[in-house]
């Protein structure tokens, strides 16, 4: 039997990669990890379907294309979910949408994951109308619970070193004493979870955020204002900023001696 060409062989790889019907909704799958098998992920796809349903029909006709990535590569969004491994699936439209609201992005991406928190993400206002859902007040980016996935894809676990524990004590110690980068850096590690030094806790991250920006620390900048609006007044539910503040009081008088300086 002869040999394939390299581009023959190419060609018929992305075929079936799209599926045996070649239709626009097949899912392309791209394995970045070994942790599950082809099978497992198919079985999540089948539950992505389920939550995100209009787009494998009434949206069909302006799809192009999906394509997922399976990986077990760590992010703060990953994290945040508590995610080990995850798919990480980008649907491309055709140029001229007409099933679907304008403005429309060309690409909505998604993030599908097990563990404590399984569901499917939806990144932007595109991709959340692609499902079915629609963003909150103030919010781009919707989750859409899906309990079968826990039993499907890992959950991140975090396994700090001794060292890396003992380095982020010596981090809180500095931020503790005042030093502006540290206390930062303690804020992004409630936030980002830092390879489970500490527990993403966004109360916690909230109060540091606040005294930070109270401080008036010489290298402090426009981002730690950013930071308040993100960390607390997006991140959080009004009453929750209220302990955050509470939290936040509590810090500024340990670190400061004196009363945190009410918000102008």
């Amino acid at each position: 039997m002869p040999r394939l060409s390299s581009a023959i062989a190419g060609l018929l790889l992305a075929a079936a990669l799209v599926g045996c019907g070649g239709a626009s909704t097949d899912v392309a799958i791209e394995m970045a990890t070994k942790k599950v098998d082809r099978a497992t992920v198919g079985r999540a796809l089948d539950e992505f379907r389920n939550a995100c349903r209009p787009l494998f029909s009434r949206h069909a006709a302006d799809v192009r294309a999906i394509r997922a990535v399976v990986s077990d590569e760590g992010s703060t969004q990953v994290r945040r979910f508590g995610w080990g491994v995850h798919l990480d699936l980008t649907v491309t439209l055709v140029r001229s949408p007409t099933t679907l609201p304008a403005p429309v992005d060309a690409e909505a991406r998604f993030l599908i994951g097990g563990g404590t928190r399984p569901g499917v993400l939806a990144f932007s206002a595109t991709a959340a109308a692609l499902c079915g859902l629609e963003p909150a007040t103030g919010r781009s980016t919707v989750f859409a619970a899906a309990p079968p996935l826990a039993e499907l894809l890992p959950p991140w676990v975090a396994t700090p070193t001794t060292e890396q524990v003992a380095a982020y004590r010596a981090e809180e110690a500095r931020a503790l004493s005042g030093d502006y980068q540290s206390q930062r850096n303690v804020a992004w590690c409630f936030v980002d979870g830092c390879t489970g030094v500490e527990p993403i806790d966004d109360v916690r991250a909230c109060a540091w955020r606040k005294v930070i920006l109270a401080a008036k620390h010489p290298k402090a900048d426009a981002s730690d204002r950013d930071n308040v609006t993100l960390d607390c007044d997006r991140a959080l539910a009004p009453a929750d900023v209220d302990v955050a503040t509470a939290k936040a009081e509590e810090l500024f008088r340990k670190i400061y001696k004196k009363d945190l300086p009410k918000a102008p």
